[in-house]
């Protein structure tokens, strides 16, 4: 009785095998997203977490990189200098503009830079400078990827050619990426000289929530921002977009692969009734007929997770160098949550077959 359930189910290998598929596929569809997801969290924050500020000042309405709501006089500079408790201070300024070459042509995430940009500048370099001169610009390896860019070779900013010299990892935001241009290039591109849109400033770690306060109370039409604070502020700007997505799709596929499981193991007991109605004439209860139906889906259940690992280290591997733009990130709590999802789909997917079992009457067997 306690190896019965597993024969059933891998006895018939094409039944067996088209109820992983459906378990694999919604294991998937649902884990992958979830490494997306968390890919475009890691390039929209590794640049945050990384830059040498405990403080990020804005104008207000402005809360993350991403979505810049106004700029900052350059007097601002001025007046947050003078403050006390300022170390440094570091303007850069933001903007979505097209960069791109005769392959490729995209919108990034255009951050100019003041030499020598000690905490602005980009931390991860694949390759070459992390800050550029007038005339020259480093961008993410996805986009020189995607647009066939090395370094030396020039790209279009603005009506203007732009010599690169640099490379960056871990600047990828799926729908864009990161670029970085000198400060000067930028005001001219956006039309925007004697403006800033953040400051990056540097003070002793224990007066970064004093100086934030002073801020906020002494410079008119600012707001600051800790390390930690603007960083939550990135993460929740991109969740905000993907996480309803995400759901929508893991809830569609765990349906997905529950409906696969049921389906095919709803035939198999059904096919197998008399086999139950025995079972239960030689008194085998209801618990013991429930084992038989768990053991089946949940043996196809664990193949399903294991092909479906598989399948999603797969595209971690090869879907970068098809689709640059779109990267995988996965860890042993995805792999984990995975796992745990075959598990749920097979319990769940258990419920009909299981149902069809326990209704199937000892005097069945008579009629064979």
């Amino acid at each position: 009785m306690i190896r019965l359930g597993w024969h059933y189910g891998t006895r018939e290998r094409t039944r067996f095998l088209l109820t992983a598929g459906g378990v694999a596929g919604a294991v998937v569809l649902s884990v992958f997203l979830a490494g997306v997801y968390r890919s475009a969290v890691s390039g929209s924050i590794d640049y945050v977490e990384a830059a040498d500020a405990d403080l990020w000042v804005a104008r207000v309405g402005t809360d993350n990189l991403m979505r810049v709501g106004g700029d900052l006089p350059d007097s601002v500079v001025e007046v947050v200098a003078e403050l006390p408790d300022v170390l440094s201070i570091e303007p850069i300024s933001v903007a979505l503009l097209p960069v791109g070459t005769s392959h490729a042509s995209r919108t990034q995430l255009v951050v100019g830079l003041e030499p020598p940009a000690e905490a602005a500048a980009p931390r991860q370099m694949k390759t070459g400078r992390a800050v550029p001169e007038p005339g020259e610009i480093v961008v993410d390896r996805t986009f020189a990827r995607r647009a066939r860019i090395r370094l030396g070779e020039s790209v279009t900013f603005a009506d203007r050619w732009l010599k690169v010299v640099g490379i960056t990892s871990g600047t990828n935001l799926l729908v864009t990426q990161y670029a970085f241009v000198h400060r000067s290039d930028l005001d001219a591109a956006r039309g925007s000289e004697g403006e800033v849109s953040f400051l990056l400033v540097r003070t002793a770690p224990d007066r970064a929530g004093h100086l934030r306060r002073k801020i906020l109370l002494d410079v008119d039409g600012a707001v600051a921002f800790t390390r930690t604070g603007f960083v939550r502020n990135n993460r929740r700007e991109i969740s905000s977009g993907f996480v309803p997505v995400l759901w929508a799709v893991s809830v569609l596929g765990i349906g997905f692969g529950t409906l696969t499981v049921a389906l095919l193991m709803y035939a198999a007991v059904l096919e197998k009734r008399m086999d139950y109605a025995v079972l239960a004439a030689l008194g085998a209860g209801d618990g013991s007929r429930l084992l038989v139906v768990l053991q089946q889906t949940l043996a196809a259940g664990l193949a399903g997770a294991v092909a479906g690992a598989g399948a999603l280290a797969l595209l971690a591997w090869l879907l970068p160098a098809v689709v640059p733009e779109v990267t995988v990130e996965l860890d042993l709590s995805l792999l984990l949550a995975a796992g745990a999802g075959a598990l749920v789909i097979a319990g769940l997917g258990a419920v009909p077959p299981a149902w069809a079992a326990l209704r199937t009457l000892p005097m069945e067997a008579l009629r064979r």
